[in-house]
């Protein structure tokens, strides 16, 4: 349903110029997260700032519990910290790779297995097509 609504509201979706795209063009963010997988989701807020070595994030639940902290370095992403439950090699994998997109300091080309809708600085969508999840982000306002 969100790569539809992608789809269709792509024209009025904003070019990026500023990268990385979780920063939304400043040295630190604030989002709401959800993350989406079928009938499963993950919702809470996620923490990013800039630094002198890159870029680092958390994620924390609606409990306050760390869901999950990131840092980015480059095209070198790592994710630390899992939540015990989500805590295994191919969901950490799967959580770099579509992590890259949103924390690289420059365009990235998502490919056939992802798609990426911006329209920073309020909100970013991000499908992964292969394993059905979906990455919603919208701006919490100062």
């Amino acid at each position: 349903m969100i790569s539809i609504f992608c789809a269709l509201a792509l024209p009025n979706a904003t070019a990026q110029t500023d990268y990385p795209l979780l920063l939304a063009g400043s040295d630190h963010a604030r989002w709401n997260f959800t993350l989406e997988r079928g009938t499963l989701s993950l919702t809470g807020i996620c923490l990013v700032r800039q630094t002198d070595e890159g870029l680092v994030g958390s994620v924390v639940n609606e409990f306050g519990i760390r869901a999950f902290d990131f840092t980015c370095c480059g095209d070198k992403v790592r994710v630390m910290n899992v939540l015990p439950q989500m805590n295994k090699w191919y969901i950490r994998r799967l959580l770099r790779a579509d992590l890259r997109l949103l924390a690289a300091d420059k365009a990235v080309e998502p490919g056939k297995r992802r798609q990426l809708c911006s329209y920073l600085p309020d909100s970013l969508l991000l499908n992964n097509l292969k394993y059905h999840i979906n990455y919603r982000f919208e701006r919490i306002k100062e």
